[in-house]
């Protein structure tokens, strides 16, 4: 059946309201198909049963013979034999397939009638046509008369409402409904605006306060009344919000006694939440959180001014009203979609923690230190009772993280670096607890606890509170200390973090000294920082870090040397080449080329002595490259490595050559052509043998490794 509403069934006597008879109508079929599914699944499961009998169709009923008389019967034959006939096999039954659901219905969208556009029009040329009765003919008439027509009217629109209700007329119910609710506003607005029964006198906050109010209590009696309309509730919700702050002075509204009351507000629309419909609800949660955070921000920027009796008295607010929502968040909830209680914990402790870092402003200089410390104790806390706790930790923590990054920023803002420096040095301390307490942020809280101690030497060093050589040596003493670290958690998530605090805090340390020219003191923080790494390496068996290690050690060396104004070659490529040749010992031990292992150890070392020596001759320099290119030589004849022969040979034939070649000239021209036609007559002489003995040197260098 799918009549107009208010059609009643000619079979059942329910009314058409809607859809409903539809529904009910599928609701039918689809009870239909299932019980008619069931029976056939029971009959299939009857016949597969062991032991059942054949299914068989019923056949027409036989014939009954007619009676025959006793003395009129034929004589009985003698019965024949005949072999026993097998039962009849039952058919195999058919293969069970599940019952298939009806379709859904499909979802139409809603669109506006053509019924809701009239009520909607209607309703708004009754509200129209009552402005106009009120601003152009209600002079003409009598106050009493006035008064009586427009109660009238207001009445017959909520009464028309209350009856389109037991009718079951929605639409026009809800439309009523709001032409009775603009009727009762303009009723009152007019009631003041022109003095009926002395009500000019009221003043106009105060009147519209009663106003709304007597609206809310209007509407409240009439959703009583009638229970299924949701514009009643609705507007007695919508009507209540302004009455607590039209009551309030206006001087009162930007103290702690507004936020209060703005708070309290809040605090209302969410108890309201529990009692009111579904639908309806959304609307006070959703006004409860506008109110919410009115009050918060107001709260907060009360407690950030000057004033110390408003700062403290918001303070006062946000924090009874923090521990009120955390009490309410701790039972069961009273409403739908509301945060968990960790989120309402978290953001009430986040904003009682901002509340009290203003307020401590008003202490005067302690004021931020006073908030700093604070929030680290709280930080510290937190991460003591996280692992057991999550909901106080959860509080702890944004109470913490507020307070210390309000006081923080109020002494960056004023330029005071050492109480910043002390509570940055402080840092490490709820750093380290969250590194023993918290294996899930390990790795973080360790690099925030190392990297916490060179922060607050930078800004003792930016204070110049203390010396750049001091400072330098601080960092690059926090530096060692993160690679020893790295090396005792060596194999576990911290490991990395670790490292790398203390490489980030070497290179402060290299910045730091360097800054002031102080190169020696340089060159020893790199050391200690590059031995520290070394050993690290060493540990955990990372060749590229102990690679980057060594490289700091020999860049440490070169800064100290280039410091004291050493300009010999020697003491830049022998540390370079002990460098190299320290990374080579795994390579070495492995037995690999010599090119890839000591090769590069060797060239480094030599051959820029042996340039230097052809350039600028010196005795000592000469003896010394001269013996160590004939010793590398020799042991690489004898051990048959192939890098250090070539480059030792290449140096003493280099130097040679080198040294002798500017004394040829000198010599008489037959010594030089006699010796050079001797050499051509040995050499023709005994060309196929030196032939031969060219080739087995070459496969004999060439063999080695």
């Amino acid at each position: 059946m799918t009549g107009a509403p208010g059609v009643v069934c000619p079979v059942c006597g329910l009314p058409a309201a809607g859809q409903a008879a539809t529904v009910v109508a599928r609701i039918g079929a689809t009870l239909h198909e299932l019980a008619r599914d069931q029976d056939a699944l029971l009959a299939t499961l009857r016949a597969a049963a062991p032991g059942a009998a054949p299914l068989t169709a019923p056949g027409p009923p036989a014939a009954t013979p007619p009676a025959v008389p006793a003395d009129r019967a034929p004589p009985q034959a003698r019965p024949v034999w005949a072999p026993p006939t097998a039962p009849p096999v039952a058919a195999p039954p058919p293969p069970w397939t599940p019952p298939v659901a009806a379709p859904p219905p499909r979802s139409h969208r809603r669109r506006l009638s053509p019924q809701q556009v009239l009520l909607g029009l209607g309703a708004l040329l009754v509200v129209a046509g009552a402005l106009a009765f009120v601003a152009v003919a209600w002079t003409r008439l009598g106050v009493t008369f006035q008064a009586l027509v427009m109660l009238v009217v207001t009445a017959a629109a909520c009464a028309a409402s209350a009856w389109a209700a037991r009718r079951g007329l929605r639409a026009t119910e809800e439309a009523l409904v709001a032409a009775g609710a603009a009727l009762l506003a303009v009723d009152l607005g007019a009631a003041h605006a022109l003095g009926l029964l002395g009500a000019d006198a009221v003043p106009l906050r105060l009147w519209t306060a009663l106003s709304c109010a007597a609206v809310g209590a209007v509407a409240g009696a009439l959703h009583r009344a009638t229970r299924s309309t949701t514009a009643w509730p609705l507007l007695a919700l919508l009507a209540a919000q302004p009455v607590a702050a039209l009551l309030l002075p206006p001087d009162l509204l930007g103290s702690p006694v507004g936020v209060a009351v703005v708070l309290g507000v809040a605090a209302a629309d969410l108890a309201a939440t529990a009692a009111l419909r579904p639908g309806v609800d959304r609307v006070a949660q959703a006004l409860a959180a506008v109110w919410a955070a009115v009050g918060v921000l107001g709260g907060l920027v009360l407690a950030a001014g000057d004033d110390a009796a408003e700062s403290w008295g918001a303070n006062a607010v946000l924090v009874a009203a923090g521990i009120a929502a955390t009490v309410l968040g701790r039972q069961p909830r009273p409403v739908r979609r509301l945060p968990s209680t960790g989120v309402v914990v978290a953001t009430a402790s986040g904003v009682a923690g901002l509340a009290l870092a203003g307020s401590l402003r008003t202490l005067g200089t302690p004021g931020p230190v006073v908030a700093g410390a604070l929030g680290l104790a709280a930080l510290t806390g937190a991460a003591a009772v996280l692992a057991r706790t999550r909901t106080t930790g959860a509080g702890l923590l944004a109470a913490g993280t507020a307070l210390t990054a309000t006081g923080c920023l109020l002494l960056i803002d004023a330029e005071r670096w050492r109480p910043l420096a002390l509570l940055a040095l402080a840092a490490a301390v709820p750093a380290a607890t969250a590194a023993l307490r918290l294996p899930a942020v390990r790795a973080q809280a360790t690099g925030a606890a190392l990297l916490a101690p060179a922060v607050a030497v930078l800004l003792a060093r930016g204070d110049r509170w203390l010396p750049a050589v001091s400072a330098g040596m601080l960092l690059a003493l926090v530096g060692a200390v993160g690679f020893a670290v790295g090396a005792l958690r060596s194999g576990r998530p911290e490991e990395g973090a670790a490292p790398a605090a203390g490489s980030l805090a070497g290179l402060a340390a290299a910045a730091t000294s360097g800054d002031v020219g102080a190169w020696g003191q340089v060159g020893l923080q790199l050391a200690v920082v590059g031995a520290a790494a070394g050993c690290y390496a060493l540990v955990s068996g990372r060749r590229w870090v102990g690679a980057l290690a060594v490289a700091d050690l020999i860049g440490a060396s070169w800064v100290a040397i280039a410091g004291v104004g050493v300009q010999t070659p020697e003491a830049y490529t022998l540390p370079a080449a002990a460098g190299l040749l320290l990374v080579a010992v795994p390579r070495l031990r492995a037995g690999a080329r010599s090119w890839s292992a000591e090769g590069a150890a060797v060239a480094v070392g030599l051959l820029p002595s042996a340039f230097v020596v052809v350039a600028e001759p010196s005795a000592l320099r000469l003896v010394l490259v001269v013996a160590t290119a004939a010793v590398l030589t020799a042991g690489g004849a004898l051990h048959h490595r192939q890098a250090p022969f070539v480059l030792g040979a290449a140096a003493l034939a280099f130097v040679v050559v080198g040294r002798l070649g500017p004394y040829a000239p000198l010599l008489p021209r037959w010594v030089v052509l006699a010796t050079a036609g001797l050499l051509l007559l040995v050499v023709g002489a005994t060309y196929e043998r030196r032939r031969q003995q060219a080739r087995e040197a070459v496969a004999w260098v060439a063999q080695m490794s």
